[in-house]
């Protein structure tokens, strides 16, 4: 080594990693690579084998017997089977995915497979089905997956699939791949009937209950560290699926709002550690059985009566029934007030009768009286993608044109999302993945491909929980081959499926969001504080000196105008929630944060509506106390619009009437007042 080398060799070193980083940056700017960059997640080795099997098996199966395309149909089921299970207990996996491959999958085959070479008519045809599927979203995670799934596959149907004969057969291969995929869901669901949400809730309450029990004893503080790390535990299992999910599940919401009524319950045993107060076996064994609850979804227990009369054991007792009520089976995220409101209706005869249970079934399906701006807005932003798609696909001479009209479907459908981001997630992917296809059709064939459909089949899983571009990587490879075993024309069919791909992105992004500005940016804040002063005012019109209500005991015309604004207010949030969760990982972290203070807010609205149907049927409510939890709500949206801390508050109304609302706002203060300032940008 020449003299002086190890000197200059660490400043060459720095020389040629600063101008590597500023290649980098020149080839793919910061925020390109923000939005391409995948998001940390462990490999979901149970989903990967899953899926491996749910896949492969009807494939192997038909090459076994020397009749390829008999494994096509379940094959596309299986995909569905596995794309549509996203976790959750048992009972909500079979209902997802069975909703979305009979009302969504198979029914959109059959109309696939209807309009399939009619020309404009299936262009029509399509919109109307785009329709649809954007009303579906607002109905929830269900149908949320349902809508997408539908316009999918009546997509996919007018192309090859949709040829195929008779059309029941079509449908039932597709079904019979789709049951497979939920068989294989049975070993786990044996070994674990609850999901590892309800068990990271429960082990809450159960440091709840093991901090109760150690106070006075020198174990108190490591409880209380012990609670700390399992509330951090269970938001974060609880926000992780949420994160997956494509709409409103109500059955994630109720375990936040079961983690939520858990803060003041931990208030409550901080008070007590303080005064030095440990309750009686009694209340302890009554916080278990309430963890067991949460854990196992069993009926809770019920609350003993105030064991002492001190602020702090009152306080720990009216928690425990706030959480035992949330805790209970007839429990209900939306619907708890609003039910109320619906058996107040008068039954005249035996059709109003009959219009009440429909309006109460629709309540429960769509989880709100009103369809926000957003919804709407979206539904016709996705109708104009698809209308101009269609268009595109029968004017230019595209060979594969379902695939344009494919793309714009996946990519613009999943819940008002980040379009920009997504679409060019999926562009970069299908790239690599048609090149991907394109070198497996002309490298191998036969009984060969079973090899790299298992590999892509176990990455799919794996594609889906890191980035939605890595998950097209996988999944555009897989299809190609797939529809290419239907209708043989070798590499070029990649090299057809990367150009409509492009087509359908560039129609997503010049339509589906250029043209629409409020699009663009992220506005959780805003949304969130307008929404909670919103639920101000109609509490304050509702509570302080309501209106009288009609000849019919319902509420009065001024009260059901701003109760369905402020129910409004909630599903734009909602929907700005779930259009957040889809930017990247950045942005996205972020948004999933302000999940239980949606829910809790929520729950807030809730609770006032209940108070004002007892306020219109006699019921005293004192407006000191309204207009005191008001100012609270007002702190709060100010907070959430300024990007400020919740300032301290100080005793919340101990009136009996309005303990319910007290109650939800507590707990709303509980997720607010955790130490973190809320973000001004999520």
């Amino acid at each position: 080594m020449e003299p002086g080398g190890d000197e200059r060799s660490p400043a060459l070193i720095r020389t040629v990693a600063g101008r590597a980083a500023a290649v980098r940056a020149a080839v793919v700017p910061d925020w390109l690579a923000e939005v391409v960059r995948p998001k940390p997640a462990p490999l979901p080795w149970p989903n990967m084998i899953r899926a491996a099997l749910a896949i492969c098996v009807p494939l192997s199966v038909a090459f076994g017997v020397g009749k390829a395309t008999l494994g096509i149909l379940p094959a596309m089921g299986a995909i569905l089977g596995t794309m549509t299970d996203t976790g959750g207990t048992y009972r909500q996996r079979v209902r997802r995915v069975s909703s979305a491959a009979v009302f969504g999958g198979a029914v959109g085959l059959a109309i696939g497979s209807a309009i399939h070479g009619r020309g404009w008519i299936a262009v029509v045809a399509l919109v109307v089905v785009a329709g649809a599927s954007g009303l579906l979203t607002t109905i929830g995670e269900i149908g949320s997956v349902t809508g997408l799934q539908l316009l999918v596959y009546a997509a996919l149907g007018i192309g090859p699939v949709g040829a195929l004969r008779p059309v029941w057969h079509t449908a039932l291969g597709f079904l019979a791949g789709v049951a497979w995929a939920l068989i294989l869901i049975l070993p786990g669901w044996l070994l674990s009937p609850h999901g590892q949400e309800q068990r990271a809730v429960g082990a809450v309450y159960q440091a709840l209950a093991d901090g109760l029990g150690s106070i006075g004893t020198g174990q108190a503080a490591a409880r209380q560290q012990g609670l700390t790390a399992a509330l951090n535990t269970a938001y974060d299992s609880v926000l992780r699926a949420r994160s997956l999910a494509t709409g409103r599940s109500p059955a994630t919401t109720r375990l936040v709002a079961a983690l939520n009524a858990s803060h003041p319950m931990a208030e409550a045993g901080s008070a007590l550690v303080v005064a030095g107060i440990r309750p009686p076996p009694m209340v302890i064994a009554t916080v278990e059985r309430l963890a067991d609850s949460a854990a196992n979804g069993t009926r809770p227990p019920a609350i003993p009566p105030p064991w002492s009369y001190s602020p702090a054991a009152l306080a720990l007792r009216d928690a425990m029934a706030a959480a035992a009520r949330v805790l209970a089976p007839e429990w209900s995220a939306e619907h708890s007030g609003r039910d109320r409101l619906l058996d107040r209706m008068p039954d005249r005869h035996v059709f109003a009768r009959i219009g009440r249970r429909l309006s109460r079934v629709l309540t429960r399906m769509t989880g709100e009286f009103e369809v926000g701006t957003l919804a709407r807005r979206f539904t016709v932003r996705l109708m104009a993608c698809i209308g101009v798609a269609g268009v595109v696909s029968e004017v230019l001479p595209v060979q594969r044109s379902y695939w344009v009209l494919l793309t714009v479907a996946i990519v613009f459908k999943p819940d008002y999302g980040s379009v920009f981001a997504r679409a060019l997630q999926r562009g970069i992917g299908t790239i690599v993945g048609a090149v991907a296809g394109a070198v497996l059709l002309v490298l191998i064939h036969g009984t060969w491909l079973l090899i790299p459909f298992t590999v892509l089949a176990a990455l799919l899983p794996y594609g889906r929980s890191r980035n939605y571009g890595l998950l097209a990587t996988f999944l555009t490879p897989l299809v190609v081959v797939l529809i290419d075993l239907l209708s043989p024309i070798g590499w070029r069919l990649a090299a057809g499926r990367l150009i409509d791909t492009l087509i359908g992105c560039a129609i997503v992004l010049a339509v589906g969001f250029a043209p629409w500005p409020m699009s663009w940016y992220s506005h959780l804040p805003a949304r969130f504080a307008q929404a909670t002063l919103d639920v101000c005012q109609y509490m304050e019109q509702a509570l302080c000196a309501p209106a009288e209500p009609g000849a019919d005991g319902t509420a009065p015309p001024a009260d059901s105008r701003l109760r369905r604004s402020t129910y409004r207010a909630l599903s734009d949030l909602r929907a700005e929630f779930q259009r957040t969760l889809s930017e990247p990982p950045s942005i996205s972290r972020r948004a999933a944060s302000w999940w239980p203070a949606v829910v809790g807010l929520e729950q807030v609205m809730q609770a006032v509506t209940a108070t004002a149907l007892a306020a219109r049927r006699g019921v005293s409510v004192p407006d000191g106390g309204v207009r005191q939890l008001a100012a609270v709500l007002r702190a709060i949206g100010e907070a959430a619009a300024d990007g400020t801390a919740v300032p301290q508050v100080g005793e919340l109304p101990a009136d009996e009437t309005l303990k319910p609302v007290t109650e939800a706002v507590r707990a709303l203060l509980g997720v607010l007042n955790g130490g973190e300032r809320l973000s001004a940008e999520p």
